[in-house]
């Protein structure tokens, strides 16, 4: 059985076709496993990885979006990571024969990279904090989660992998109005979004264009759920 965590819902409905409450945890239509959606964040993924885990998960996957390191890689790229470095630097391998079988099926329908994952414990909203990790040998992306659902998987000695679809660029900065208008869980906060703009009035552009990218993360991640196959090629 497959534990997959997303940190959002809008994440999670990429996979199962349909919203979930925040932290709400459903099993897949092949009933392979289950899918959660967590909050972003190290503390909520290591909180979720391990309850699915105690659920009776003998596998599990980080699913969701990432920011770029790589300038070469464009919103919707789908970054297949065959090591999850953490903050603290500690290195985790993915199971490669789980990430290759998940590569062959999907590779066809999306462009993939392979390289590293790091993991960041806060938003990155300048393109200079990326520029700083992208030095890192072998870096193509950034998330918050993935490094600690590694980390539970490795302790429990379970096969673990990363899917996430590039959401922002190497080179996208991330507008205040954007952190004001979501709030852990990807949930649109309505008020403080127009206060946001209200002072920030020039960020409109910006934060269009980080939708738009959004979506075509989101487009890459349902793109896999179609094409990977019973268990997202655990089998």
């Amino acid at each position: 059985m497959i534990g997959i965590i997303a940190a959002l819902p809008l994440e999670a409905r990429c996979l199962i076709g349909r919203m979930l409450a925040p932290g709400q945890r459903v099993e897949l239509n092949d009933f392979t496993g289950w899918v959660q959606p967590c909050g972003i964040g190290r503390e909520n993924a290591l909180h979720t990885a391990q309850s699915l885990l105690d659920a009776g998960a003998t596998a599990l996957l980080s699913w969701g979006t990432a920011g770029g390191l790589d300038p070469a890689l464009g919103a919707g790229t789908l970054v297949l990571p065959r090591h999850v470095i953490a903050a603290d630097q500690s290195k985790f391998p993915v199971d490669e024969v789980w990430r290759n079988r998940l590569d062959e099926r999907v590779s066809r329908h999306v462009a993939t990279c392979g390289g590293i994952l790091l993991e960041s414990l806060s938003v990155f909203t300048r393109p200079s904090q990326k520029q700083a990790l992208a030095k890192h040998p072998g870096a193509v992306a950034v998330d918050m989660e993935s490094a600690a659902v590694a980390q539970v998987a490795h302790h429990a000695g379970v096969p673990f992998v990363a899917v996430r679809a590039i959401a922002d660029r190497a080179i996208t900065p991330i507008p205040s109005s954007a952190m004001a208008a979501v709030d852990d869980y990807g949930r649109l906060q309505v008020l403080p979004l127009i206060a946001s703009l209200l002072v920030h009035p020039g960020e409109l552009p910006a934060l269009i264009a980080l939708g738009r990218a959004f979506r075509a993360a989101q487009k890459t991640l349902s793109t896999v759920a179609k094409h990977a196959g019973p268990g997202l090629g655990i089998e």
